[in-house]
């Protein structure tokens, strides 16, 4: 019997998340680890009056599909995809797998061709900018142990997150926007890290469960060569199912001229050297969500918690585009809380946000979002 609060969350991505109406097409990619969640999704979706598509991809098959990959190979996967999501109007992702490193073991050459001929013309040119989408997390049993979690445990941090109260969240959310959106110059110094760019070129988007679930962040494509400084990024980054700690980075006129990691390092260069545009910055964001309370190397989680803020090196988002191209969008992750050093966020010399939290009575009333009520 499926958990009444996935019929919850169910109900949260096609009524208030996506808005479904009669008779639009819907492409869920999956998994096999979502059966519960996907069942109940196809029939909410026919009650709807839409018309329910499913893929279900696995990343233990796919890694293998990848490291044995060739250009040609990756055209047609792109071609039979393309030709699915064009007579589609919704697409919803929803993965998980048994192992969140199935795809550690693919060669650097096969994963930039798999990113430059399969993932960016899907991702960047078709489902973002031409699409109602979203993508959703979801909570396996695999899922608890790659956090070193109860499943009762961690099932209780998941659905907090993800049943925010995003209407409320959204409109605590406008004060924060309205400042982004009038600023000129951001400035960021914690230990570790010292960054200024520029924000006068593109307005901010706020992201209150329409895009992601859980939701929760404000992002602002950085004026592309206005980036410079260093920062050292104190939450683990998980990408194309590597790991990577202690990821450091330097920029001069938005482009990184230096970069290193604990582990992984050689991947982390290849994956910049790949596309030129994996050097340079697509999106500065905020996290604004007060029912995240700690990181777990999961980004969907980690870049909404309260208190941190991330940089996404390459592609940058068709709501705020600073005119990035790249094949990745790669999101890392820095707190700013007293236990990780505490830090601070200016924008035109004014603090907004300081030790992870935010300054000023309106914007401190983002903290006191609680949970929804919506979709019971």
């Amino acid at each position: 019997m499926i958990d009444e609060r996935l019929k919850r969350m169910a109900r949260t991505i096609v009524d208030y998340s996506l808005k479904i109406k009669p008779g639009e097409k819907v492409l869920i990619d999956s998994t096999k680890n979502c059966t519960d969640m996907l069942k109940y999704m196809i029939k909410l979706l026919d009650a709807r009056g839409a018309i329910p598509l499913v893929c279900l991809e696995e990343n233990d098959i796919k890694s293998i599909l990848i490291k044995h990959g060739s250009k040609e190979q990756f055209e047609i996967m792109r071609d039979s995809k393309a030709a699915l999501l064009n007579k589609v109007d919704v697409y919803i992702n929803m993965m998980d797998s048994d192992n969140c490193f199935d795809m550690s073991g693919v060669p650097a050459d096969k994963r930039a061709l798999y990113q430059k001929y399969y993932f960016k013309p899907i991702n960047f040119e078709i489902i973002v900018p031409k699409l109602r989408w979203i993508t959703v997390d979801y909570p396996s049993f695999t899922s608890a142990q790659q956090f070193g979690m109860s499943t009762e445990a961690y099932e209780d941090m998941f659905f907090k997150a993800v049943n925010t109260n995003y209407e409320k969240l959204y409109e605590k959310m406008v004060p924060l926007k309205r400042i982004l959106d009038k600023g000129k110059h951001v400035q960021i110094e914690a230990e570790g890290t010292k960054l200024d760019f520029d924000v006068t070129k593109c307005k901010s988007a706020i992201c209150s469960g329409t895009i992601n679930l859980p939701d929760g962040e404000i992002f602002i494509a950085p004026d592309l060569t206005s980036m410079n400084g260093y920062v050292r990024f104190n939450i683990p980054t998980r990408y194309q199912g590597s790991r990577f700690e202690n990821v450091y980075l330097e920029f001069k006129n938005g482009k990184v001229i230096n970069a290193s990691a604990n582990t992984n390092e050689r991947l982390l260069l290849q994956i910049l050297d790949s596309n030129e545009g994996n050097r340079f910055v697509g999106e500065f964001a905020i996290g604004t969500n007060p029912n995240i309370k700690k990181p777990t190397s999961n980004i969907l989680f980690d870049e909404k918690i309260l208190g941190s803020f991330h940089l996404a090196l390459g592609n940058s988002h068709d709501l705020s585009d600073n005119g990035n191209r790249a094949s990745i969008h790669w999101d890392m992750v820095k707190m700013f809380t007293p236990e990780y050093g505490g830090g601070e966020i200016k924008i035109d010399d004014e603090s907004i946000m300081k030790d992870g939290k935010f300054v000023g009575h309106e914007l401190k009333e983002i903290e006191d979002v609680g949970e929804n009520e919506y979709g019971k």
